[in-house]
């Protein structure tokens, strides 16, 4: 398994980075260090390299030790070329000489002095987490709780990356230079930054002033965080809409496996089709640094596409081509852009990662045209939509029978549909863990396969362990894969992890941050631990997508009890008229008068699901409106029904804090403990 952090120190310094090395392990994070820690520079050998490139962040270890050390500017030099992420943590006092001074103000450094080793490792530990560094849910939560230390600096500001040509320049200054503390002050003013507010590049703070006047700026954007945005279409050809499409999904999907890379899901993207807004406001609204777009255009027999990556902090181009070939060369002429693309953002690519963009995923251009239409009538998440998926899905696969995609597009339509209420789950599941398993024949290499199948284990078949060996699969996969997740952050609160939960939903949320339901989940899974004020602001975020939202407005007004009641009541009638269809309004409506204290107007909305909606509505939801109206004898009945039924949202009754009241009873219990949920197995 790669190591997601890299420490960069000298020699001399082996002691008390090995103290450090054993606890960031205990917290979960994967480190690698030079276990020779050979001081010659012959010695710098490939097996650093190549643990450098495959990092998301290296520690610069600062000490009087490490200024002296040849490789440690070497190392430090590399990760600035490869656009790594770099966090100073100084071992003591003196650790930065005089000099540094004036170069490293406004940067906050971790502090990790001897005596204070518990204190700096929180603080790094925080900050590796804002980095995107996977920390274990215990030491997350203990650090999230732990005294926070002075700042030296701008807020959370770990030395930026450079540009690559730009990197590359300075490494070479470095390396003539030979000192860290020029090496360091190099690379602040060549124009790092964080994903918080900081101070301009290279400018000491002389006054409050100017520091105010510095903290109201946006915050500078981590160019590592890439957004593919719609390519704006050349004519009114409906065919260059199409290939316009692809080329965007092809480019992102290509893009998201790659280490080092946090890519942003189409989803939240396709928001911003034909926006006129300027680089700067988008990529605050995604929080990306690094934008790519451009325009396509066909003729009778060919394909022109023009490409441009944007610094969305100063809207400048860093790259740009243009790109021209055959309409049957389409496919050839997507590796071919995404393979460039991914050389310039990476600043190189392994042999494994140039491969892994050359290969095609089907030799035929009309059969991704079908699966990738049928993406997005799946995203549409209607009835209508679902159907219309299918059809253009199982087209994909009468075109090319070993294209793997279309057989999970099946998979992931199957799964949902019984979610919706457009299909009992013995019908619909078992059919989507076919298509599933069917793509993972194909194309073993394939995240999204194994997360499709994930859901089967974890929303319909109970087998836990199986589901999360393949959502972890996933992700380990594509860790940018959003939809994983989204769905294994709602596996562990649904098991009783909600704290592991979040750092997923919160990874979800990030590569999605437009995704309503994604929002959602998340601000549930942070009521669950007592996030409450992180709930609302999610949910909040939710809302201004859609105001309407059943899953927003329950969340907002029942869960969290904020905002006028009588105006969420006006609002999801509003909803209940625009969709007669969805019984998930009635129970909004059933529990917003219940919290309200109109009993009697909550139990007609009840009635009218059982009278309306008593075959297609989900009978956990039936059981949990009975529990509310300590009817215990029907909610258990009901219950067991959907617990017969393998329905989706039965986990989630067993860890709703709703039925607390119900958790502790025996008869509870037992019915837990026959579909073995972790929270009520005997130990």
């Amino acid at each position: 398994m790669n190591a997601e952090v890299f420490i960069s120190y000298a020699s001399k310094d082996r002691e008390r980075i090995l103290d450090l090395v054993d606890r960031l392990d205990a917290a979960g994070v994967s480190v690698w260090i030079d276990q020779m820690s050979i001081e010659g520079a012959t010695m710098w050998s490939q097996e650093i390299v190549e643990a450098i490139d495959r990092c998301r962040v290296l520690i610069l270890a600062i000490s009087p030790n490490s200024s002296e050390s040849e490789n440690v500017v070497k190392e430090v030099a590399l990760a600035s070329e490869r656009r790594k992420k770099i966090l100073p943590v100084c071992l003591e006092m003196s650790g930065i000489p005089k000099s540094m001074e004036y170069q490293l103000a406004g940067i906050q450094r971790v502090e990790y002095f001897a005596g204070e080793e518990e204190a700096g490792l929180q603080a790094m530990i925080r900050a590796l987490a804002k980095l995107g560094v996977t920390v274990s849910a215990e030491a997350n939560t203990a650090a999230a709780g732990a005294p926070k230390r002075p700042s030296h600096g701008a807020s959370h500001a770990p030395i930026g990356q450079a540009p690559k040509n730009e990197g590359a320049a300075w490494g070479k200054i470095a390396a003539a230079v030979g000192g860290v503390a020029v090496l360091v002050a190099g690379l602040f003013l060549l124009g790092g930054g964080s994903s918080e507010t900081t101070t301009p590049l290279g400018q000491a703070q002389t006054n409050a002033t100017e520091q105010a006047k510095s903290l109201a700026k946006p915050a500078t954007l981590d160019t590592n965080r890439v957004v593919v945005l719609p390519f704006k279409v050349i004519g009114s050809s409906e065919e260059s809409e199409n290939l316009a499409y692809a080329l965007v999904t092809t480019l992102t999907s290509k893009l998201q496996p790659l280490d080092n890379l946090t890519v942003i899901a189409n989803e939240s993207a396709w928001q911003y089709e034909g926006s006129k807004l300027p680089p700067g406001e988008i990529g605050q609204a995604l929080e990306v640094g690094t934008i790519v777009t451009g325009e396509i255009q066909t003729s009778s027999d060919k394909v022109q596409v023009n490409i441009r990556v944007i610094d969305a902090n100063t809207a400048a181009l860093g790259w740009g081509n243009t790109y021209s070939k055959a309409k049957d060369e389409f496919l050839d002429l997507q590796n071919e852009i995404a393979t460039k693309l991914a050389s310039e953002l990476k600043g190189g690519l392994a042999d494994a990662e140039s491969q892994q963009l050359a290969t095609k995923a089907t030799a035929n251009p009309k059969a991704q045209l079908e699966y990738q239409a049928g993406r997005r009538e799946w995203n549409k998440r209607s009835k209508e939509g679902f159907d219309n998926a299918i059809k253009h899905f199982e087209r994909a696969i009468e075109l090319d029978p070993k294209y793997a995609d279309p057989y999970v597009g099946l998979g992931d339509t199957f799964g949902l549909l019984p979610v919706y209420n457009f299909a009992e789950p013995s019908d619909a599941m078992p059919k989507a863990k076919t298509y599933a398993e069917k793509a993972i024949e194909l194309n073993p290499k394939l995240a999204s396969a194994y997360n499709s199948i994930a859901w089967v284990f974890h929303a319909y078949e109970y087998d836990w362990a199986s589901a999360e060996t393949n959502y972890r699969k996933a992700i380990k996969l594509n860790p940018n894969y959003a939809t994983a997740h989204h769905w294994y952050g709602e596996f562990l609160y649904n098991m009783g992890k909600p704290e592991e939960g979040y750092t997923h939903l919160r990874k979800a949320s990030e590569l999605a941050p437009t995704s309503k339901i994604i929002l959602c989940n998340f601000a549930f899974c942070c009521w669950l631990i007592d996030r409450n004020e992180e709930a609302l602001e999610n949910v909040e975020k939710a809302l201004e997508i859609d105001p309407l939202f059943h899953f927003s407005l329950n969340i907002k007004h029942y869960r969290l009890k904020k905002g006028d009641i009588e105006t969420a009541i006006s609002t999801a009638e509003q909803a209940r008229r625009k969709y007669p269809k969805q019984p998930s309004y009635l129970r909004l409506l059933f529990n917003l008068n219940w919290t309200n204290g109109n009993r009697e107007k909550a139990l007609i909305y009840f009635i009218e699901i059982l009278d309306k909606h008593h075959d297609s509505y989900q009978k956990n939801e039936i059981a949990g409106c009975y529990f509310l109206l300590n009817q215990s004898d029907d909610a258990y009945r009901w219950l067991q029904k959907a617990m017969e039924d393998r329905e989706t949202l039965v986990p989630l009754t067993a860890v709703d804090p709703t039925f607390e009241k119900f958790q502790s009873e025996p008869r509870f219990r037992e019915l837990y403990k026959k579909i073995n949920h972790p929270m009520y197995v005997d130990e």
